[in-house]
């Protein structure tokens, strides 16, 4: 137990230790639930991650505070994984519509290697805004698009124009579009054919608000070229 002498409470060792072991607990069998997840389904029993992890049901509660803190450490995991994946594309080099394709295709990509991780977010049940952590991702993903955007605008001397609700509307357009189609069990489209289809379209969205700006660009055009302008 921890006593006070002189004012300061002493740190109990064997308390440290039991976080940190509780801890490493817990990333290693968050880690367990996202393979299982991606091997089973997004619909698993703690039986069934206690029964894979190789200790009785009642430790492996002990070591979250209920099935809703579990849910949610997995579903932060799997978001850092999708992060990793989306913010490297978020530079825009190359030319515009090789930064448009970037951005779609890691979406996409990460979606068709890990469809029942995407499902297990439940994606299609979070808006943005509505303070969940798969809306605030998606929110975030907007909002440093939109910031991108901005850069290139103002330096084509376009300020304060709403690009970043132009951002949102992206975002949203492609996390419904890849949502659906992952979700149909009768696909209208390969997933190269919606990969063709989101780029245009968003290139399309991009012209038009572009145009209303009095800005015409070329998808050839390199991003770099247009804020050296």
């Amino acid at each position: 137990m921890a006593q006070k002498t002189g004012g300061e409470p002493q740190i109990d060792g064997r308390s440290t230790r039991w976080d940190e072991h509780k801890a490493q607990r817990q990333v290693e069998w968050v880690d367990a639930a996202v393979a299982l997840i991606e091997e089973e389904g997004a619909v698993f029993g703690v039986q069934r991650l206690a029964e894979r992890v190789g200790v009785p049901r009642s430790v492996l509660y002990r070591h979250f505070k209920d099935r809703a803190s579990l849910d949610e450490l997995i579903r932060r995991r799997v978001v850092e994984s999708f992060m990793r994946r989306m913010e490297p594309t978020l530079t825009f080099d190359g030319t515009i519509e090789e930064s448009v394709r970037r951005v779609v295709s890691a979406h996409l990509d990460w979606v068709s290697q890990h469809p029942r991780l995407y499902a297990y977010m439940g994606v299609g049940e979070h808006a943005m805004g509505d303070g969940s952590l798969v809306a605030d991702t998606k929110t975030a993903i907007a909002l440093m698009l939109g910031e991108r955007f901005g850069e290139v605008l103002e330096a084509l001397g376009v300020r304060g124009a709403p690009i970043r609700s132009v951002a949102v509307g992206i975002v949203g357009f492609v996390d419904t579009a890849v949502n659906q189609w992952v979700r149909d069990p009768q696909r209208e489209l390969s997933e190269e054919e919606l990969r063709t289809m989101l780029c245009r379209s968003v290139w399309a969205v991009l012209d038009a608000t572009l145009r209303n700006l009095g800005v015409e660009l070329s998808p050839d055009q390199r991003v770099s070229d247009l804020e050296r302008a």
